[in-house]
């Protein structure tokens, strides 16, 4: 008996543990989330702060130096009169004239480029002018700044990235110069180091001039050190006076804020996204922990029952259940908040390994971190258990002293039930509003209504689910008689806790379905959309999204078989106050090369007037029509007069432009050295395979772009969407292992509570096999039902998602059905693997301990 009753003590405690880890799980996510948002927006700091002067000069259309090509007819630059002019100005320490590219990559080893998607190949002259407010600015880190004009710095994560040391010799893609070969003479970098995926390559003033103007003089933009005691702001209004058109002066802490304003933006949405998901894990932990609660309290209803009939009140009794509970939140949200922090270097590590290098920077354990953590562990447990604490507390002794069957049937009040349908109700209206009336932000109405959807049914998941359960029993007593019978009965026997299991499974597994559907439309969406308006048999087109040389599209022409050739360039513009994205190509190559659906016009000139097709709301905001004349502003101030000749009303266009321009007007208001795409056709008995080595050939020195036959660039293009819902999928599955924790921990306080009917079981010659399967029966079956209510919403949510994103592309629906059907066996498959401990322990109870046991 003693040893029966410790092994029940020690059982308590560990379920405790086993539902702290519930939280556990959930509040990892929230201190997570914002531990490494804190760690990205102090990187980021040391990137701007480190990169920037007292003073910074910049083209006027980019505004952050360095990370920009200048645009215009050829490079907008900087003069050494101008230089000098700056240098002369009082409050002004030292100017240095920048020379900048971000579209110089390095090639590992085997040819390959080094480069992370998106981010910048930075090449520049090399400097030791110091950084904003006395900061170090660019420093060596080992060996020596170049010399000679074979000679570079590379900083030292892009070293080991491409696998070189100092002293070998290095490919460098140029953007106009092809790949040259340099000897690494030193690492180096700014400030403390974060990258962020860019790479730093430092050359001699020369060099640098070579490979980002064309061997130009001049300088891309200055960085200024302010004399001691000078105000920056007077300093950076000075310079400004002598400046030529075209540039700026700002001080650091004006580009800092900007920048900032920018990232805020982009931290503030993964921020955001983590959040979400956080409080879906919550939501499933609250629900495991409401489930626990209630079991502990019900097995130790005639514990409580001799504490009231000693003299114990209500209120002592209701708070003794809540000081349980307090402190399960306090160990959940301490061993969370050390989770969290270790996840952080979890998702370091996966950084590093992507090559995302974040510098110095260290995760910093945050008080909003700590406060966030012991908020949410110590509130969700206190209010997941106040109410078995209050049911606990209302019950009077000699109820819960004659109440000897504590694992009998529950009853079941219907109050749970009505508000439960209530809320159906209501989320279905709100989804049929979002869906077919014209309200205002549907996402919204879409989104309130699919929680309350997800509320009503985790409330009244034992009526709804009531007809599975049947069909269950009926399998179960066909295919294994009257043990599937007993599997069946005590699933039914407490419906509220068989129903807030399977409502953990149902709201990961509704959630699942939901991107499943979501990811299946979108891919299957973009892909019809690429494979109709793709034009061409093959392209060129940019390994990290920069530009690259035009020289390919002239080299692309004389290969055999080549019929013709377009090239599409990328820039930017004024319009009226505002600024355009612009589009250059020829005419020909927007007819035919160019899926731009027209809503009048055409790119064909008329009489000497420049063509120009524009965007139906670019005319509408300024006020211009078909056939009228308008002014195109090039950075350095030029105008261009172009003539209205064509609408198009094309949002979603691969090629998104605002201004869509003859390659003659392009060329008068930005840089044609460039290239952003090319489309090649190819002639009627042209060899595929043979095209494509020419062009594998034409492109050989330009490792920035790769050749690519029609299929190949829309697998491409899908496989980027396929990348994001796999991280959705990742960050669902904590809800779902939640999940199987929850069905785990019900079914083993399940098999405590039942100690003494297993145990009468097993004395009617019932084998531990049997027993086994019995356990094993009502999981698979608590599983199941979960994984089929959240299908069934998650298929709801889908074509919600999908029929709401009609007008953003995303315009067939799709189902997956056989991975849907995967969810449900892989749900049972959980289910199985969840009851092996249980029903382990249920076999092995000694017959005559179970039979005591009171």
């Amino acid at each position: 008996m003693l040893h029966a009753t410790l092994t029940s003590l020690w059982a308590r405690k560990a379920r405790l543990l086993f539902s702290a880890l519930s939280i556990v799980l959930g509040v990892a996510f929230v201190s997570g989330s914002l531990i490494f948002t804190n760690l990205l927006s102090s990187s980021f700091d040391e990137i701007v702060k480190g990169g920037l002067g007292d003073v910074n000069v910049t083209p006027e259309s980019t505004g952050i130096q360095g990370f920009e090509q200048s645009s215009g007819p050829g490079p907008l630059l900087l003069s050494d009169d101008d230089v000098a002019a700056v240098a002369d100005l009082a409050g002004v320490e030292r100017a240095t004239g920048i020379v900048s590219t971000p579209l110089a990559f390095p090639l590992d080893r085997d040819g390959r480029l080094v480069a992370f998607p998106g981010a910048p190949g930075l090449g520049m002259n090399w400097h030791d002018t110091p950084a904003a407010d006395g900061m170090t600015g660019a420093r060596i880190i080992e060996g020596r700044a170049p010399a000679a004009s074979d000679e570079v710095v590379v900083d030292p994560a892009t070293l080991e990235r491409a696998g070189y040391t100092i002293g070998d010799a290095m490919e460098i893609s140029t953007p106009t110069s092809g790949v040259k070969t340099y000897e690494v003479v030193g690492s180096g970098t700014y400030g403390a180091g974060s990258t962020a995926g860019a790479s730093y390559l430092f050359f001699t003033l020369e060099e640098a001039r070579e490979i980002a103007q064309e061997g130009r003089d001049g300088y891309y933009g200055l960085w200024i050190d302010t004399a001691d005691g000078a105000d920056p702001e007077d300093v950076a209004d000075a310079v400004a006076e002598v400046l030529p058109a075209g540039f700026v002066a700002e001080t650091s802490d004006e580009l800092a804020a900007g920048i900032e304003e920018q990232l805020n933006v982009g931290l503030g949405f993964v921020n955001t996204f983590l959040l979400v998901f956080a409080a879906i894990a919550l939501l499933v932990a609250t629900l495991l922990i409401l489930n626990t609660f209630s079991i502990l309290v019900a097995q130790r209803a005639r514990e409580l029952a001799l504490l009231r009939a000693l003299g114990a009140k209500r209120s002592q009794v209701r708070n003794s259940v809540l000081v349980e509970a307090l402190l399960t939140g306090l160990v959940g949200a301490t061993l969370g908040l050390v989770v969290g922090y270790g996840l952080v270097w979890g998702i370091l590590a996966v950084l590093d390994v992507l090559s995302l290098d974040l510098g110095a920077a260290v995760p910093t354990i945050t008080w909003q971190a700590v406060a966030a953590s012991y908020a949410i562990g110590v509130v969700i447990t206190t209010i997941a258990a106040y109410l078995p604490a209050r049911r606990a507390g209302r019950t009077r002794p000699v109820e819960a002293m004659a109440a000897a069957a504590q694992s009998g049937p529950e009853r079941l009040t219907s109050l749970p039930i009505v508000t439960g349908v209530a809320l159906i109700e209501l989320g279905l209206a709100a989804i049929a509003c979002a869906i077919w009336l014209d309200v205002a932000r549907p996402l919204v109405w879409a989104g309130v209504g699919a929680a309350l959807l997800l509320i009503g049914m985790v409330l009244a998941a034992v009526l709804v689910g009531g007809p599975l359960i049947w069909l269950f029993g009926r399998a179960y007593r066909a295919l294994f008689g009257q043990i599937g019978r007993l599997a069946q009965l005590n699933s039914v026997r407490q419906p509220r806790r068989t129903a807030a299991t399977a409502a953990t499974l149902m709201i990961g597994l509704a959630l699942v379905t939901a991107v499943a559907i979501l990811a299946a439309s979108t891919t299957t969406s973009v892909r019809d959309r690429l494979s109709t308006d793709q034009r061409g048999d093959f392209t060129i087109s940019p390994v990290a999204y920069q530009p690259f040389d035009a020289k390919v599209a002239d080299e692309a022409r004389s290969v055999d078989g080549v019929e013709a050739v377009y090239e599409f360039y990328r820039g930017a513009t004024v319009l009226g106050e505002d600024p355009v994205t612009l589009v250059g190509l020829s005419s020909d190559a927007f007819e035919r090369a160019a899926a731009i659906d027209l809503v009048a016009g055409s790119l064909r000139a008329e009489g000497d007037a420049l063509p120009a097709v524009i965007a139906s709301d670019v005319l509408e905001r300024e006020g211009l029509a078909l056939g009228q004349l308008t002014d195109l502003v090039a950075p350095g101030g030029q105008r261009v007069t172009v003539l209205v000749t064509g609408i198009h009303d094309e949002e979603r266009e691969r090629l998104v432009g605002d201004v869509f321009v003859t390659e003659e007007t392009f060329a008068q208001l930005s840089d044609t050295s460039l290239v952003q795409q090319i489309v090649v056709f190819t002639t009627d008995d042209a060899d595929p395979d043979a095209v494509r080595s020419g062009l594998a050939a034409a492109t050989e020195d330009v490792p920035t772009a790769v050749v690519a036959n029609v299929d190949e660039f829309v697998q491409a293009r899908v496989d980027q969407f396929g990348q994001l819902f796999t991280v959705l999928y990742a960050l669902l599955a904590l809800a779902i292992v939640i999940s199987v924790l929850g069905i785990v921990n019900t079914l083993g306080l399940s098999v405590l509570e039942r100690t003494r009917e297993l145990g009468l079981l097993r004395a009617v010659g019932l084998t531990r096999g049997q027993l086994r399967r019995m356990v094993t029966l009502e999981s698979v079956m608590v599983a199941t039902l979960g994984a089929c209510l959240g299908v069934a919403m998650g298929i709801l949510f889908g074509w919600m998602l999908v029929t709401l994103l009609r007008d953003e592309g995303i315009d067939i629906l799709v189902f997956p059905w056989p991975q849907l059907g995967a969810f449900v066996l892989l749900a049972a498959g959980f289910g199985v693997l969840a009851a092996v401990g249980p029903a382990r322990r249920a076999a092995r109870l000694n017959v005559l301990e179970a039979i005591a046991t009171e």
